[in-house]
């Protein structure tokens, strides 16, 4: 992976290769070289222990005009300073031939042009970086806040998911006694799901479909005669894992606003299947009545339906929900992994 590490690594490496080539051209190739790693290692630390802090500080007080003035002023000591560092070495050290006096003026407006680039380029750097960074902590607090609203949410559908069942339960034993054991015990293992599974943030897919067939069918058992349900089951063996209870919040949804007309055709219909390997789509579709339920306050479930997958699916996931005339449809696209 390309870092800003190896990036600074590259950069250095490259202005030595151009310094001792600029300098080859007047001096031995091993006072060229010498010079060469001198003028790099003092702009390393300039760079390191001057422009560097200078940018720290200014972009902290988002003030660059202040940077720039420090910026220019420490440039021209550098470049003084690097000239005076290649005279001592070239001329005194290796008792090679230094130049003239406007040579050594040319090689001070150089060391100058020089410095002042590498400080704009050091700055743009810290800038980006404190950008990512700055990023980086907002993306990090979107996702505490967010893990937070879910653990919120599994308090609240804690209580709700018990109350109806106790509420379809009551209805049951009323109809018919052996029924009503026959579905108490598909009830205890709803609920042992559901207090087990909740803690999860992973589980299996067929455990999740299992659980929705289960809830489905209670939810249809309690269900009036004048309503029409229809399920379609098309899942495969499979060793995809999904967030647990995501598309019971649907289910919940549907059965909680159709309609109740007394001279139409109340229905739910649901369709879960899989259009490739790892692609499961999900359909549900519920008559309503449109004036009753605008009435209507909307469950916790479905309040944070869409923050749970762009949490855990971003990207990965298409969801469509129409509400029409008397008609509402939810459509889910999951792309999902093992």
């Amino acid at each position: 992976m390309f870092t800003i590490k190896k990036a600074d690594y590259l950069f250095w490496t490259f202005m030595f290769l151009m310094t001792l080539l600029q300098l080859s051209d007047d001096l031995s190739f091993w006072g060229a070289f010498i010079y060469s790693i001198t003028i790099t290692l003092t702009l390393r630390v300039y760079v390191v222990y001057v422009v560097n802090r200078l940018a720290n500080r200014y972009l902290k007080i988002d003030n660059s005009t202040k940077f720039v003035i420090y910026a220019s002023i420490t440039s021209v000591f550098i470049a003084l300073f690097l000239t005076l560092q290649g005279y001592v070495i070239i001329r005194l050290i290796l008792s090679e031939r230094m130049g003239t006096m406007n040579e050594m003026v040319s090689l001070f407006f150089g060391m100058l042009m020089l410095s002042i680039l590498i400080s704009g380029v050091s700055y743009s750097i810290e800038l980006f970086k404190q950008n990512v960074e700055s990023e980086k902590r907002h993306q990090e607090l979107k996702n505490n806040v967010l893990e937070s609203e879910i653990e919120h949410l599994k308090t609240q559908l804690s209580p709700h998911f018990t109350f109806n069942i106790l509420n379809n339960l009551h209805f049951l034993i009323r109809k018919d006694k052996e029924e009503a054991l026959e579905l108490l015990s598909r009830y205890s293992k709803i609920l042992r799901y559901y207090v087990y599974e909740s803690q999860n943030k992973w589980i299996k897919l067929d455990d999740e479909i299992s659980f929705l067939k289960h809830y489905f069918q209670l939810e249809k058992d309690r269900s009036g005669e004048d309503l029409q349900i229809s399920c379609q089951w098309n899942i495969p063996e499979n060793q995809l894992m999904i967030i647990p209870f995501l598309l019971s919040t649907f289910v919940e949804n549907a059965f909680k606003h159709v309609s109740a007309f007394t001279d139409k055709t109340n229905y739910i219909n649901l369709n879960v299947f899989f259009k490739n390997e790892n692609q499961l789509i999900m359909e549900i579709k519920n008559s309503t009545d449109t004036v009753l339920n605008s009435t209507k306050k909307q469950g916790v479930g479905l309040k944070y339906v869409q923050k749970r997958l762009d949490f855990s699916y971003l990207n990965n996931y298409k969801l469509d929900i129409m509400s029409q005339e008397n008609k509402y449809s939810v459509q889910l696209q999951l792309n999902l992994n093992k």
